[in-house]
């Protein structure tokens, strides 16, 4: 009896791994952003929080990129953005200031817009205070703007 249970269970260890090979790079394909897409969007996000915070307090903004890590998606699904459909993630990731040894567990909230060809990715930010329309900043793969075109940050 136990040999049969030990083969049921590498059966069913090797279907869920053979359906993983098969829908992840699916998933991939589906208009979500690769990972490092959605790494540059939430070290974009640190900075931005990080610069907007110094405004508030009049300080001088730090320097230097933040340290990314176990970033866990929650949700997500569409939203229309002025007539465009974007990509709303929601989840958690741990992160760090560039010489900073404490390690924050933040949550995170990001739209991100992607090409028309479905190659780049845009993260957008609501209007500010001033009630200028969304905030559009290229998102980059390799060093390189991916969607430099219509660049409206």
């Amino acid at each position: 009896m136990l040999p049969l249970i030990a083969v049921l269970r590498r059966l069913v260890v090797g279907m869920a791994l053979l359906l993983m090979l098969v829908l992840l790079p699916a998933c991939s394909a589906s208009g979500h952003p690769p990972r490092q897409i959605l790494m540059q969007a939430l070290a974009m996000q640190v900075q931005f929080t990080q610069e907007d915070l110094a405004a508030a307090l009049q300080l001088p903004a730090l320097s230097g990129e933040p340290s990314l890590r176990r970033i866990r998606l929650e949700q997500q699904g569409r939203e229309a953005v002025e007539g465009q459909q974007a990509l709303h993630l929601q989840g958690r990731f741990d992160w760090s200031l560039p010489d900073d040894p404490i390690r924050v567990d933040s949550p995170f909230d990001l739209l991100l817009l992607p090409g028309s060809k479905g190659q780049s990715w845009r993260l957008l930010r609501p209007p500010a205070e001033e009630g200028v329309g969304w905030r559009s900043y290229p998102l980059t793969r390799q060093g390189l703007v991916v969607d430099a075109a219509d660049a409206s940050g």
